[in-house]
């Protein structure tokens, strides 16, 4: 897209809002208003309402009452994921984790598969690479994961995975 192609009708789109600081001392601060300006359909009734809200860190309550929303995308696995780069690489992504917590993964015999640990507090996801603890390809099959946050809780889930035939060269 080049510069100003939305404004110039270059670029058909219905809306669009963008935020550009003006400075580096810039910041959005309470009360601050964003305009919108249109030739139609809009009349003098129309009304649209904005909210943000601070971020809130080390709330245990709201995110133990969260702890209900993580998921593992994708569910179940067929062989290739959005997240893989390349054809070599397998990825499960683990979303909405509190900012801390370990996850361990089991087959449906109780065999612990893998342990994964989550302590970047910058980011709500986790990659699981499908490996063992001994990296080895896991095989299709159902899995249970136990997300253990600390003095967040506990929650359990499970993820179904359909691998292709692995022919492993040392065992």
């Amino acid at each position: 897209m080049v510069d100003d192609a939305v404004n110039n009708g270059l670029f058909p789109v219905l809306y669009t809002l963008t935020a550009k600081l003006r400075d580096v001392g810039d910041v959005i601060d309470n009360g601050d208003l964003f305009q919108f300006l249109w030739a139609n359909p809009a009349i003098p009734n129309d009304i649209y309402a904005f909210n943000s809200s601070a971020l809130v860190r080390g709330n245990t309550s709201l995110a133990t009452s969260k702890l209900d929303h993580v998921r593992v995308v994708p569910n179940p696995y067929y062989n290739h994921s959005r997240y893989e780069l390349s054809q070599f690489n397998r990825i499960v992504r683990f979303m909405n984790l509190p900012e801390t917590c370990t996850i361990r993964i089991f087959n449906l015999a109780g065999d612990l598969v893998r342990t994964l640990h989550k302590t970047d507090i910058t980011t709500s996801t986790l990659n699981w690479d499908l490996l063992t603890e001994n990296g080895l390809p896991v095989g299709s099959g159902v899995y249970v994961f136990h997300i253990d946050a600390g003095s967040v809780g506990t929650t359990f889930g499970r993820l179904v995975v359909f691998m292709e035939r692995e022919r492993l060269n040392n065992f």
